[in-house]
């Protein structure tokens, strides 16, 4: 994502997210809570993409790309340079950075409900000092009422969640949890809250087998509620049984004015990111594609043989056609993200196949393309 051609120091390299990152986020490949916590930090003003340490120390690979990226930092934030989550903050990791010659700033917490609260108290402080609450605009030009969007999942469920960690890399929003065993509200998610002053604009993911109905009551006391799932009241007589592929298609295609969430992606002309969901490191070490890159929703898999018919229903929906000319497009991208361990060769070609411009007849009088002799 980052070319890292220009010296840091270089005249407005500080200001310029195209070519260098303010910030990095590192993260341990075992903390899948803290890492779906973690991508509300990838978004503007922090500009700041994960990368993986491990328990002792920074692995060649990534001190390679840190040097390589060395990130400008944020000045909004005392020109930190990377933050370091949960277990990533360990005295090996830390060490190694001030060798490096980089500004760290450790976020830690007691609990995994305590680390989302403290993530996304740092992250609101930095992007919006006047209230420390993370506010996306109404409007471009900075004016009107802003809203306060958190996305609330079950500790037992993260899968469920990191169809939204694609989201608040490129729109501000917390990522919070619950513990669906507990009759209560965590007393950090609580707070992260009533930082929003009873306006925040809260979305369940998952269903009440996730996120059991007496919690949502619980929630709806610090805003608005709505829980985001693959449910239709039209087509379902009864809800059918939630998953991360169908939450993952379901938040790609919808859109609520309200909280202005979701991608709204129901034709030609976007990115996609198909990731195994088993491999959540790829989930938000990928988010960065939605930050700056192609803005790719994030679709996911559970079998690297084939492809889930929900997705595989979703691609013929969204595929390119023509009816003049291939040239005219709109087309689509598809970022896949794993080995062939997680994603084999036969699935990639057949998600290369479907999202190819197609040639789309008139009912009435066919193609009016006439392909070059």
């Amino acid at each position: 994502m980052y070319t890292a051609s220009l010296a840091p120091a270089a005249p407005g390299e500080a200001n310029k997210a195209s070519d260098r990152p303010w910030a990095v986020t590192l993260l341990t490949a075992d903390d899948e809570l803290a890492g779906i916590s973690a991508t509300e930090l990838i978004h503007f003003p922090d500009n700041a993409p994960v990368l993986f340490v491990g328990p002792n120390g920074i692995p060649p690979e990534t001190m390679e790309e840190l040097r390589r990226l060395h990130p400008v930092g944020i000045a909004r934030h005392d020109g930190v340079q990377v933050f370091a989550v949960g277990a990533a903050a360990n005295p090996a990791v830390m060490q190694q950075l001030t060798t490096l010659g980089l500004k760290a700033e450790a976020i830690t917490a007691a609990d995994d409900f305590a680390l989302a609260d403290r993530i996304d108290e740092i992250y609101g402080h930095i992007e919006n000092p006047d209230t420390g609450v993370p506010t996306m605009m109404t409007s471009a030009a900075g004016g009107g009422a802003g809203v306060m969007d958190v996305f609330v999942g079950s500790t037992e469920s993260p899968g469920l969640m990191l169809p939204i960690t694609h989201w608040i890399s490129h729109m501000p929003g917390a990522a919070v949890w619950i513990d669906p065993n507990a009759d209560h509200l965590p007393g950090p998610t609580v707070d992260a809250l009533k930082r929003r002053m009873g306006k925040a604009i809260i979305y369940v993911m998952g269903g009440r087998q996730q996120v059991p109905e007496a919690l949502v009551r619980q929630l709806n006391r610090y805003g608005t509620v709505a829980r985001i799932t693959n449910d239709d009241a039209v087509a379902f007589n009864a809800p059918p049984a939630d998953n991360p592929i169908a939450e993952s298609v379901a938040f790609a295609r919808m859109w609520d004015p309200m909280g202005m969430v979701g991608w709204n992606v129901n034709g030609a002309g976007h990115g996609f990111t198909l990731v195994n969901e088993s491999d959540w490191q790829g989930a938000v070490g990928s988010a960065i594609l939605s930050h700056l890159g192609f803005h790719a929703p994030l679709l996911l898999l559970n079998d690297p043989n084939r492809l889930p018919a929900p997705v595989s229903d979703y691609f013929a929906v969204v595929r390119p056609t023509f009816l003049v000319s291939p040239g005219d497009g709109p087309y689509n991208m598809v970022y896949v993200v794993g080995d062939y361990a997680r994603i084999s060769w036969p699935v990639q070609v057949g998600v290369n196949a479907s999202q190819e411009m197609a040639n789309r007849h008139d009912s009435a009088n066919g193609s009016v393309y006439i392909a070059p002799r």
